[in-house]
């Protein structure tokens, strides 16, 4: 009954945690269509774009019509992604539409008079809204249905399919309107998904080394105790010369690329270094300099300043490797 109670407490949280980001995103969002876009005549993505079109035509109300157009989503959403991805675009759908009626007030305000620096800002504020949303696992209905159900079962970008989509409707305003607003409108979007996929991703640049060398010992030891992060050594085959290989791959961060290639140069000039771009690490080792209060290893021991040193027989391992790649 208590493991019961403790699933329910965490469910319960869960949903509060979801409704407060949901109500956080969807007025951050309300906030920079009607702060920056409605004032230039720019769309948003998704529903809430046609739904603007229809204002800026016939001044239907942008929050009411964007409900009333995700209705046939939304059993889109309940028939692919279940019953509580449906209810959380639900409740995203009805906040966005209140929130974006309740702040229309801000169009009349024109604070943005460049029409280029509106549509930049404008990105701004929606992406970082959409990340916020999407981070969380909530949404704003619309076409974020359509992104999700992609991401769900073909693992692509929830902000970059939905830019896809919304190319279309950029190509509509252009023919309703007039070229320029479509353009910044398309800038607003690309920076908005940019922004969005962002802040889903992490803004955390970490680099991924993968070093092949004939001294990988001498490269983990010195990476280990010069860099402080960890490593792992993956095992390969010389193309031509059908050796066995040790490679060395190691996360660190963007600013210690310059110091892994000189740790690197120092040991084995000839080594051989790519780098890749990588996000969202997550691990002991990786994302922080190792604790060495519990080594839980027999390769290394700390002397009486608390400075990491290797043992004798880690010591006489690298030795021997140093002598085999010498001859």
């Amino acid at each position: 009954m208590n493991g019961m109670a403790s699933l329910r407490g965490i469910c319960y949280k869960r949903i509060l945690f979801i409704t407060a980001i949901t109500l956080v995103g969807t007025f951050i969002y309300a906030i920079g269509v009607n702060l920056f876009l409605v004032p230039h005549h720019f769309l948003s993505g998704g529903l809430t774009g046609i739904a603007m079109i229809l204002y800026y035509l016939m001044d239907l109300p942008i929050g009411i019509s964007n409900l009333v157009l995700n209705i046939p989503l939304l059993f889109l959403a309940l028939r692919y992604m279940g019953k509580f991805y449906t209810v959380v675009t639900i409740w995203g759908t009805v906040a966005l539409s209140i929130f974006i009626d309740l702040t229309a007030f801000m169009a009349t305000w024109n604070v943005v008079k460049d029409p280029l620096v509106a549509a930049v800002s404008g990105g701004v504020i929606i992406g970082l809204s959409l990340g916020i949303l999407y981070r969380y696992n909530s949404n704003t209905g619309g076409l974020d249905v359509v992104g999700a159900v992609c991401k769900k079962y073909f693992n692509l970008e929830i902000g970059y399919v939905v830019f896809a989509l919304n190319f279309f409707i950029i190509a509509a305003s252009a023919f309703i309107f007039t070229l320029e607003p479509a353009i910044c409108t398309l800038i607003s979007m690309y920076i908005g998904a940019n922004v969005s996929g962002r802040i889903v991703i992490g803004f955390a640049q970490r680099k991924a080394a993968f070093i092949v060398s004939d001294r990988p010992l001498e490269i983990q030891d010195s990476i280990l105790r010069n860099i402080h992060h960890g490593t792992t050594i993956l095992y390969g085959q010389g193309g031509f010369s059908g050796q066995e290989k040790k490679i060395v791959f190691a996360i660190v961060d963007l600013v210690q690329i310059t110091r892994l290639r000189r740790h690197i140069e120092a040991i084995d000039p000839h080594a051989f270094l790519f780098i890749m771009n990588t996000t969202d690490v997550i691990g002991r080792g990786f994302t922080s300099p190792l604790n060495h209060t519990n080594l839980g290893t027999s390769r290394y021991t700390m002397d009486e300043n608390g400075k990491l040193m290797p043992t004798h027989a880690w010591e006489l391992e690298m030795e021997i490797e140093r002598k085999t790649a010498r001859k």
